[in-house]
């Protein structure tokens, strides 16, 4: 008698430890409370600090986070633990950010305006910080059909770095100059092959691209490396950061340094709605349009009711702009901005929260209305007359149920 196959035993569950690690905050030094600009959780550990691991957060892609909210200031900017900025951070920019709390520090403007929504954001076309390099060529052949993560070749996806939802900001901020092949947004150069699930969390931007130094570990003898890497940014991503934090990703060979900086800056910016929504007023930067065409971005003081009104939404994917009051124009307006829908139109059926935008933005007033109506004009029946009416209901239904059966026999 033949032996009994061997079963594989069924996976252990990815480790859940990054979901109990209290993340680090980035504060806004111009306000004395609600000041929280956005937070990263602990996903990098520091070598040698002890017999318990420490976790922290990469400083260089925190310091470039804090940079696009402020409206792209990389120079004469930093982290510090005071409010002050006096006690100015002194972990190498490579190094790991191991505090609680940190203050981004723009020097000579202590309430410096930030961007509010990705699509307040204007790409810096001529002054991408020189630390974000070109993509190094990958190792083999560039493979289409090769998940640049997971190096797996099944069940591939084409993930788009700037996602399609946000043509708009694609074709203001001219984002066609640098792809490759078609201009528009589907353009090669903005095209990364994920695996449909690691495509679907790059999506709900779980993690990001950035580029970071290391040193392999057959590299002990010559000077470290800029590589683009996996960084994840949302403690959703629990399951993901034991085997997919600090992957180094094989890309596009040539053009797509702008796309994946974008596609950074659309993550870390929708970190910052609940600092925009929380009722306070804010010094934010807004693009408008006017009624000639010409885009302006504009440093403005906006109530937190005018916050709250045009960057809340529905759902918590982005705060996004919605319709602003006449005098107001913005390209969200004139264009028709559906930014709740935030994810790639190819990435399945979507998410929940896709569909809940989009009923609250463009039906969840009506269905509201319709609703209360209802309730407000139903009369309470006495029982004797419900009584009657359910039972001439059941007598209709049993009619038509009769005829239908003679017109079949």
């Amino acid at each position: 008698m033949a032996a009994a196959p061997l079963l594989q035993p069924r996976p252990p569950r990815p480790s859940l430890e990054l979901a109990l690690r209290e993340d680090i905050c980035f504060h806004h030094p111009g306000y004395d409370s609600s000041n929280i600009l956005f937070t990263l959780p602990r996903v990098d550990g520091v070598s040698g600090a002890g017999p318990a691991p420490t976790y922290g957060v990469h400083h260089r892609t925190a310091l470039v986070a804090c940079q696009i909210v402020a409206g792209n200031a990389f120079t004469n900017t930093y982290l510090a633990l005071d409010r002050a900025g006096r006690q100015r951070v002194e972990v190498p920019m490579d190094g790991v950010l191991t505090d609680s709390h940190y203050y981004f520090i723009v020097d000579g403007s202590n309430s410096y305006p930030i961007v509010p929504s990705f699509q307040d954001w204007e790409f810096p076309h001529d002054y991408i910080p020189d630390f974000w390099p070109s993509p190094a060529p990958p190792s083999g052949a560039f493979d289409p059909v090769t998940c640049g993560i997971t190096s797996v070749t099944f069940a591939i996806d084409e993930a788009h770095l700037v996602p399609q939802s946000e043509s708009v900001w694609y074709g203001v901020n001219n984002m066609q100059r640098y792809g490759t092949g078609f201009p528009n947004i589907d353009n090669q150069a903005n095209i990364l092959p994920l695996r449909k699930d690691i495509h679907h969390c790059f999506d709900r931007r779980w993690f990001v691209i950035v580029p970071k130094i290391y040193r392999t570990e057959t590299e002990t003898r010559t000077a470290p490396s800029s590589q683009y890497v996996t960084h994840i940014i949302s403690r959703e991503a629990k399951e993901l950061w034991p085997v997919y934090h600090n992957v180094i990703v094989e890309t596009q060979p040539d053009h797509s340094r702008a796309y994946l900086f974008a596609h950074f800056a659309w993550a870390i910016l929708s970190g910052v709605k609940f600092f925009v929504i929380q009722g306070d007023p804010r010094l934010v930067i807004r693009l408008h349009k006017d009624e000639n065409g010409k885009i302006e971005y504009k440093a403005e003081n906006c109530t937190g009711k005018v916050l709250q009104s045009q960057y809340g939404g529905g759902g918590s994917l982005v705060a996004s702009p919605s319709k602003r009051k006449s005098g107001q124009r913005s390209v969200a307006d004139n264009e028709g901005y559906s930014s709740e829908l935030s994810e790639d139109s190819d990435d399945g059926a979507g998410d929940p929260d896709r569909v809940w935008d989009m009923g609250d933005r463009w039906g969840g007033a009506e269905r509201r209305r319709e609703q209360r109506s209802t309730d407000e004009t139903a009369p309470d029946l006495e029982p004797d007359v419900q009584m009657k009416l359910e039972e001439a209901l059941h007598r209709v239904m049993s009619e038509q149920q009769t005829a239908a059966s003679r017109e079949g026999s």
